[in-house]
């Protein structure tokens, strides 16, 4: 597919974006607790309590297809299309237990459990949760450029920030076309998440929007899988992913109907409204 400017975009001002102790203290927190979680008793740490929850997106494929934005075309390719249309409501204890009580995990696999439910799941077996391919390159790094299956990071900072760019350790959205920044917002939403600091543009965040944009398969289901573990790993990291969450819960039967949970509102789409605080306007038609 072709890749040239969006025509209908200009780019204006961008916004700125223990242990416990023993005797009545014990007694209280347990009565709180149980308050809590009634009919579940506790369900995961008290380091979990105040854990935020990052919350997901859906990506308007109305809005692109009319706006001729060519990001519907490179996931579409890709049989990615599900993953950006995942419209759930997320339940919030849920999410922090999935991740309290991730057990032993393979390089291939995660473990968890949800009210005593197991939860094991594989790559394969999560690419059909998601109705996407599981195919394609298999790469993760959390630091350095991954050099995979004739991968050039020289060819990938050209592509993404044109041809006289360098290879550099910071690299910055704002830098990138307007089709590729939007791009990289739906990877940083959608693939691999992150609450904010959207301008920088991370290495594995490049690797990923490179394979897409060239139409070459990359694996997602491990690039989550992965995220979700480094996540667990990190103590004050937000909570992400719940619309894929749920998905897993239902896919291993979990009873939902007594839980609090939460609809995703029309703020959470990625489209019109994304390209605004990104700092861009629609010209008027005369």
């Amino acid at each position: 597919m072709p890749r040239t400017k969006n025509p209908n975009y200009t780019q204006g001002e961008g916004s700125s974006s223990t242990r416990r102790k023993k005797g009545a203290r014990k007694n209280a927190e347990s009565v709180e607790l149980q308050q809590l979680f009634p009919h579940q008793g506790v369900r995961y740490p008290q380091a979990y309590y105040d854990r935020k929850i990052l919350a997901g997106k859906i990506l308007d494929f109305d809005f692109c297809t009319a706006d001729n934005f060519p990001i519907v075309g490179w996931l579409n390719d890709l049989g990615l299309g599900p993953l950006f249309m995942i419209n759930l409501p997320y339940y919030p204890d849920l999410i922090k237990e999935f991740y309290a009580n991730f057990g032993f995990s393979t390089s291939v696999s995660l473990s968890t459990s949800i009210n005593g439910i197991p939860i094991m799941m594989t790559y394969e077996l999560f690419s059909s949760i998601l109705n996407i391919p599981c195919d394609g390159t298999k790469a993760w790094s959390n630091r350095n450029w991954v050099e995979k299956n004739g991968f050039s990071s020289e060819e990938c900072v050209h592509l993404l920030f044109g041809e006289n760019a360098q290879l550099v350790n910071k690299m910055y959205s704002r830098n990138m076309r307007l089709n590729d920044r939007f791009l990289h917002r739906a990877v940083a939403t959608h693939i691999i998440l992150k609450s904010g600091g959207f301008d920088e543009v991370t290495h594995m965040e490049a690797f990923t929007m490179f394979h897409i944009i060239t139409g070459r398969r990359i694996n997602v289901p491990l690039l989550i899988i992965n995220h979700m573990k480094a996540i667990h790993a990190r103590e004050n990291a937000r909570l992400a992913y719940f619309n894929i969450i749920t998905k897993i819960l239902i896919h291993f039967g979990l009873n939902l109907d007594d839980e609090v949970h939460h609809a995703l509102q029309s703020g959470d789409k990625l489209g019109k409204g994304t390209l605004g605080r990104m700092g861009f306007k629609k010209h008027k038609r005369l």
